[in-house]
């Protein structure tokens, strides 16, 4: 708790959608935002452990897209959810 009459800083936490268009064999990402932005500095999560087997076993069958939640805080950024988005 900060009291009123003191100044605190605050993370700003951004949340973002990218669509997976390929998994690198180092588990590094490529993605593509709704506007065709490419970002390939994100890497599969460590965390929870089976996360990153899914969204590789998500994206290999290949019947569906596999969009990617990244949230960013403190100059860190993390996939922290994901889904199968239909065509």
């Amino acid at each position: 708790m900060v009291p009123s009459s003191h100044g605190t800083t605050v993370p700003v936490v951004v949340r973002s959608e990218w669509e997976i268009i390929d998994i690198g064999d180092d588990d590094e990402l490529t993605l593509m935002d709704e506007g065709g932005d490419q970002k390939t500095d994100v890497n599969l999560p460590g965390y929870p452990e089976n996360m990153a087997q899914e969204i590789r076993d998500a994206w290999n069958d290949g019947e569906n897209q596999v969009s990617v939640t990244v949230q960013a805080a403190v100059g860190i950024e993390q996939v922290i959810a994901y889904k199968k988005v239909a065509e």
